[in-house]
């Protein structure tokens, strides 16, 4: 009889031990937006992506992407004829063999179709007087990808303390470009104006119809 009243306390102590532990934990939701803020914690503190591209965007991107741009109809033969080797001579990747190649590239057309409406918008081009987009441009305000990052031949990787900078300087060029370059683009009535584009787009086999990101643009006249 003694025994069995040991036996029962010991449970009972070890219930209200239990009991004790658990309102000491704290339930965490599983929030994967505060667990991509805190892989932000890696960056290094003192970089600053935006005055990193606001200072090399005159004197480094625009001549660079001008100075290599191609005629988007040289780039449309060559890459069909061969997208390796249009690539080793109109394009750029960095070291990584495997890569996509990123083309500069300027063109000038009709626009046949126009999205201004998302946040991701664009206008479709026609350059060889078809009447279909040869070439889709994105005119924002969001753009995405890192095309316009990855085509500049004076930058890489390696200039960065990790790859999480990398990736900011990426996104701060995108930013850039929307609100220096196409924030002041008209959006009302574009299908039917001409436009002209310098830019770059990726050539990674998804699609016949590259998607350019400009660095310069102009409808009607008056460039961007």
């Amino acid at each position: 009889m003694m025994r069995r009243g040991l036996q029962a306390g010991l449970a009972l102590g070890a219930i209200v031990a239990a009991s004790v532990a658990l309102q000491g934990c704290k339930l965490v939701k599983n929030d994967p937006a505060e667990a991509a803020k805190s892989n932000d914690a890696y960056a290094d503190a003192g970089f600053d992506p935006n005055a990193m591209v606001a200072a090399m965007w005159q004197p480094k991107v625009i001549p660079s992407i001008e100075k290599r741009a191609t005629d988007l109809g040289t780039l449309h033969t060559a890459i069909a004829a061969d997208a390796d080797a249009a690539g080793k001579k109109y394009g750029f990747r960095g070291k990584d063999d495997g890569a996509p190649w990123n083309f500069p590239v300027k063109l000038q057309g009709t626009v046949v179709e126009a999205d201004v409406d998302s946040s991701q918008g664009t206008v479709g081009v026609d350059t060889d007087g078809d009447g279909k987009a040869d070439v889709t441009v994105d005119i924002g305000p969001t753009m995405l990808g890192t095309a316009l990052r990855d085509s500049l031949d004076f930058v890489s990787f390696q200039n960065f303390k990790n790859q999480i900078d990398y990736a900011r300087f990426g996104t701060a060029l995108n930013a850039y470009t929307a609100t220096h370059v196409l924030n002041a683009l008209p959006r009302k009535d574009l299908k039917g104006k001409t436009i002209s584009v310098t830019g770059t787009f990726v050539n990674d086999g998804s699609s016949d119809v590259p998607e350019v990101i400009p660095v310069e643009i102009s409808v009607g006249g008056g460039k961007s």
